[in-house]
């Protein structure tokens, strides 16, 4: 997985609670493997059929009483978000979000720089809450950071959302 964090390439899932870049030590990446996310069943590697770390996906914050989660898919490579297997990470992660958990939302996060990222969203649903301007600066330049959502058709009704039946 180290070679989600590289430090020449900004991306939304590096940013901390300052909203500033991080690149984690392989300490810090230890215990972030050992927090609550991981613990609740909610941080998970993405292989290939090969066996291969692809990635991670997370659901942050995944509680029944606050209905929504911020979903993060961390590939390795821009090009896999055009692949079945990110589809079928998105099919997962809506499974698990809207019919295990019972929520009514997911949120994701994109830097102005992870075009396929938000490509991949958009093309699975997600809709633009909004644009923070030069939110994030780093490595000489400022880029801003977009907030999309997707709702749960199931429990809202919105035409944005997306109807997710356990199987």
């Amino acid at each position: 997985m180290w070679r989600l964090y590289d430090p020449k390439r900004p991306r939304s899932f590096l940013l901390g609670p300052t909203r500033e870049v991080m690149i984690p030590t392989q300490d810090e990446m230890r215990e972030m493997l050992g927090r609550r996310d991981v613990v609740q069943g909610s941080f998970f590697t993405i292989e290939d059929r090969a066996g291969e770390i692809r990635g991670c996906c997370v659901l942050r914050g995944a509680k029944m009483e606050s209905e929504f989660a911020e979903m993060v898919v961390a590939l390795d490579d821009d090009a896999t978000y055009d692949t079945p297997l990110a589809d079928e990470v998105i099919a997962f992660l809506e499974k698990t979000g809207f019919v295990d958990k019972k929520l009514n939302k997911l949120v994701a996060h994109c830097l102005s720089n992870e075009t396929q990222y938000r490509a991949y969203l958009a093309r699975h649903g997600f809709v633009s809450d909004g644009v923070q301007r030069q939110m994030v600066y780093t490595r000489g330049q400022y880029y801003d950071l977009e907030s999309l959502s997707l709702f749960s058709r199931a429990q809202s009704g919105d035409a944005h959302g997306t109807t997710v039946t356990a199987s």
